[in-house]
């Protein structure tokens, strides 16, 4: 039996090299249409070094954040407003920090949810998406977090035809080659290397959105809804649970949550930053459904959501209560979506001994509740972290444990 002929690798050959020329002018030029049509995603863009290469391994697009790298030769066979939407694409990956909200999620699944946030996205802003880009109007406003739930627990299947736009699966190109491999020199993704190189990419993308939104106020038109909604969400975020709990809850967790070095497998594969190790997230959580909180529902809703969506796993124990327990039901990450069908009973006043007395029989290792505070409360600390979510204008109702508002 012969040895498998080994792959020697090559690179890109003249004619590639013109390729790759005269794909940088369209690519540039593209940029620069779109300062007619999507002005604030080109303006975006403009934050981006777009390198087209003709590398066996990047059979598609990527980015790492600092620079887009598209295959030259699929993008010559896409048609003018593939290319441009493709390059808004990735493009919004960066913008919606999806390299830091992958967490330790399944790669391929969260790649498909990510597309189908931002293909959302663009439909909405173009009218148009091509036709074999993941789309799905039952996905219409989720997150990519509440996506991958519904991907996870096999709800929802992608439609046929359809697929990711920057698949990078470095296996996957070498054992498809027949001809070698082929190496650009171009082709240098850098992946933040540690978690504080993630943190300031990430906190770069964010001050680059607000300051292109303040900056498009000042041209003549409005920003678009949908556009608007994404950037008030920015400015003023849902609690960062993941920093807080991590402080809070870190001796609870039955993994840490420290960051591993970036995988150069993972970087070619479209993963834009390293991973986490897995953790686990045990907690119980007390919604206060009182008729004096009504108005704060959305809001604590928004903060459950931002607890399950977070972390990798989690096995959250929901407590609906007003001066009595309505509902006490046990939920993981893949429940997020599920939230908005979330059935609240109460309205009435507030009590939040029920809570606390049914912590006793099966005491959790933290308590979070969500409430503006106003209610009788036991007079000493449980054995247990309790942190108090005010609602906005709300009181802490004792003197221990610790507080914080979604407004603060």
């Amino acid at each position: 039996m012969k040895a498998p002929r080994a792959i020697s690798p090559t690179l890109p050959s003249e004619e590639d090299q013109i390729v790759k020329r005269n794909m940088r002018r369209a690519l540039e030029e593209d940029r620069a249409l779109m300062m007619t049509g999507q002005p604030f995603t080109a303006m975006l863009a403009m934050q981006l070094n777009l390198i087209p290469v003709v590398d066996s391994r990047l059979p598609t697009a990527g980015t790492d954040g600092k620079a887009i790298f598209f295959n030259a030769q699929f993008m010559a066979e896409r048609s003018p407003a593939d290319r441009r939407f493709i390059l808004a694409h990735e493009v919004w990956h960066c913008a919606l920090g999806h390299f830091r909200r992958q967490l330790g999620r399944d790669a391929n699944l969260w790649n498909q949810a990510c597309d189908y946030e931002v293909n959302q996205l663009l439909s909405v802003e173009l009218g148009y998406c091509p036709r074999d880009a993941l789309w799905d109007r039952r996905f219409q406003e989720l997150s990519a977090e509440e996506t991958y739930a519904r991907l996870l627990n096999g709800t929802v299947q992608a439609k046929k035809g359809q697929q990711v736009l920057d698949i990078h699966d470095l296996e996957k190109s070498l054992n498809r080659l027949d001809n070698g491999l082929i190496i650009d020199p171009d082709f240098v993704p850098e992946a933040p290397a540690t978690s504080q190189e993630e943190q300031s990419l990430s906190e770069a993308w964010r001050q680059r959105l607000i300051t292109v939104a303040q900056q498009r106020d000042r041209m003549p038109g409005s920003l678009p809804g949908h556009l608007r909604r994404i950037v008030d969400q920015i400015r003023s975020p849902n609690i960062p649970w993941q920093q807080l709990l991590n402080r809070f809850l870190q001796k609870q967790q039955g993994g840490d949550r420290h960051w591993l070095p970036p995988s150069r497998r993972h970087v070619y594969q479209g993963l834009y930053l390293p991973s986490r190790r897995s953790s686990f997230l045990e907690i119980t959580v007390a919604l206060d459904n009182s008729g004096s909180c009504i108005g704060d529902i959305p809001q604590f809703l928004g903060e459950l959501k931002a607890i399950l969506g977070g972390f990798n796993r989690v096995s959250l124990r929901l407590m609906v209560f007003d001066t009595k327990i309505h509902s006490d039901q046990m939920l993981s990450e893949q429940d997020l979506h599920r939230l908005s069908e979330l059935e609240i009973e109460g309205g009435g006043g507030t009590d939040f001994m029920p809570v606390f007395e049914a912590c006793e029989t099966t005491p959790p290792q933290a308590l979070i509740v969500l409430t503006d505070g106003f209610a009788r409360a036991p007079e000493h600390a449980p054995g247990y972290p309790v942190l108090w979510v005010l609602a906005e204008d709300g009181e802490c109702p004792v003197s221990w444990g610790e507080k914080i508002s979604p407004n603060s």
